[in-house]
């Protein structure tokens, strides 16, 4: 189960230090480990660099001078399952048939049973607790052995089967080597991937057969970071076959409805990316403007509008304008300190926040505050940060949330799998309040939040209890998590 980030290039000699730079562009989507490989089409050589913690931790850039070839992937990972250990750590390459390298954003719900299927009928031992391996060893089965080249109905063929057998979201981007370059989603796209293309400089050409080079990463913004442009998003149940040959293939192979995860809009993507022709900044602004209109009518005592950093921001911006009252960035974060929803544990949660941020005294003294947040998922950020406002002289704390209650366990890549850790989970907002200190809770209303994506339907599951996707085998996964997250045992890898 994963909150990641993916990228994958082909056609420029430089694709591993590309790779690493768009990469760079993903890191709120991970910061356990990170990791570039390459191929080299001259040698048939893979290469690899991964390691634990943040991008520029995992990866001494010089190292990526020793990455050679024109295909690279690369990937940031946050582990919402299984320990954090150097053989989980994706890219994943398996060696037959071909060659296959492969990173992927998402998660099996039916794991375990895939993985018995696959013990069972094809005699295949998966090694690794790793989503990844599981879907690797499915496309391996599915794709013919004794081929010299492979063609797109090789591919949707055996992605098909993919599809028929697993149970999830997942976007993935794999490499087969000498093929080309594959990227796919789930049938129901909930997780983001988009793709585009750029021209070579004359200076790549001397080094690469390509007259483009092509990219495929979970987010836009790190495309246009690195030059690329036709950027497009993949459609739900899309595979997209790019060959060595620069031949394009795509086909969507499932036209299930789509059903985008609302909260990609709401926390986890970059501002300034843009999911499903939404941009996000534009979005979060939208939500501002709702909440607004929807707080006027509380005709609550608010001295200043202050945002929780650094997702809230643009919703407190336009939720300032229409209350009327100043807008005061009194938290002040520490650029150096992770996000602290996506830390391992509740207790690295609870300390991070006290390293995070501090307060503007001055500012906050004697002041009825409306404190904005993007979401409210534990309350643990929210409690100490109230606590660290009210030790600050805040007369009063009201907390507002963009996102409405979240009661539901996410099965589908986002880490909260656990029903009880959710704090509007069977609590009434008077009850919220007086657990995160409070003197009240608000959040935006549902319908509001279906209005600011004009008509498009995601995925509400975690606001609503409908599982677009079958979570049948859902608590044998948390059951596996669980397990992992008590054990101290290394893995063979």
């Amino acid at each position: 189960m994963y909150m990641c980030g993916v990228i994958g290039i082909l056609g420029t000699p430089y694709a591993a230090r590309e790779s690493y730079l768009g990469l760079l562009m993903l890191q709120h989507r991970g910061q356990d480990s990170a990791g570039v490989m390459s191929y080299d089409e001259q040698t048939k050589t893979f290469y690899s660099e991964k390691n634990l913690g943040h991008i520029k931790e995992a990866i001494a850039e010089d190292s990526l001078t020793h990455l050679y070839g024109n295909s690279a992937i690369a990937h940031t990972r946050y582990s919402t399952i299984g320990q954090i250990r150097k053989d989980e750590i994706q890219p994943m390459l398996m060696n037959y048939p071909y060659g296959i390298l492969m990173a992927h954003n998402g998660n099996l719900i039916n794991s375990q049973e895939v993985k018995d299927e696959l013990m069972k009928k094809n005699k295949r031992f998966i090694v690794s607790k790793n989503d990844l391996e599981i879907m690797m060893n499915l496309l391996a089965e599915e794709l013919p052995k004794r081929s010299e080249k492979l063609n797109f109905t090789d591919i949707t063929k055996a992605i098909k089967v993919l599809y028929e057998k697993i149970n999830g979201a997942y976007s993935t981007v794999t490499y087969i080597a000498d093929q080309g370059l594959i990227a796919f989603k789930d049938p129901k796209s909930i997780r983001p991937l988009v793709w585009g293309k750029r021209k070579l400089t004359t200076e790549e050409k001397k080094s690469s057969s390509f007259n483009f080079s092509y990219a495929v990463a979970s987010e836009s913004k790190s495309l246009e970071f690195l030059g690329y442009s036709d950027i497009q998003e993949l459609k739900n149940g899309e595979v997209l076959f790019i060959d060595t040959n620069e031949k394009i293939f795509q086909e969507q192979i499932s036209c299930e409805l789509p059903l985008p995860c609302m909260f990609e809009w709401i926390y986890f993507a970059n501002a300034d990316s843009k999911i499903w022709e939404h941009n996000v900044y534009q979005f979060r602004l939208k939500l501002g403007n709702y909440l607004g209109e929807t707080l006027k009518k509380k005709n609550l005592p608010i001295d200043i509008v202050v945002p929780v950093p650094d997702t809230s921001r643009p919703s407190a911006i336009t939720l300032s304008e229409v209350l009327q009252r100043p807008y005061r960035e009194v938290l002040i974060k520490n650029r150096y300190a992770q996000r602290t929803f996506i830390l391992n544990s509740q207790l690295e949660r609870e300390k991070a926040i006290h390293l995070k941020m501090n307060v503007v005294k001055e500012e906050v003294k004697d002041k009825n505050i409306l404190l904005v947040d993007d979401s409210i998922v534990r309350g643990t950020t929210s409690k100490k940060i109230i606590q660290l406002l009210k030790r600050s002289g805040a007369k009063k704390v009201y907390l507002v949330s963009t996102c409405p209650p979240i009661i539901k366990p996410c099965y589908y890549g986002i880490d909260f799998p656990h029903e009880e850790d959710l704090l509007a989970a069977n609590k009434t907002p008077e009850q919220m309040a007086k657990t995160v200190g409070a003197d009240a809770v608000f959040f935006l209303p549902f319908k509001k939040l279906q209005q600011a994506f004009s008509g498009r339907k995601t995925c509400d599951a975690c606001l609503t209890g409908n599982y677009p996707i079958n979570i049948d085998h859902a608590q044998e996964m948390i059951k596996t998590r669980v397990t992992h997250e008590k054990s101290n045992l290394p893995r063979f890898s």
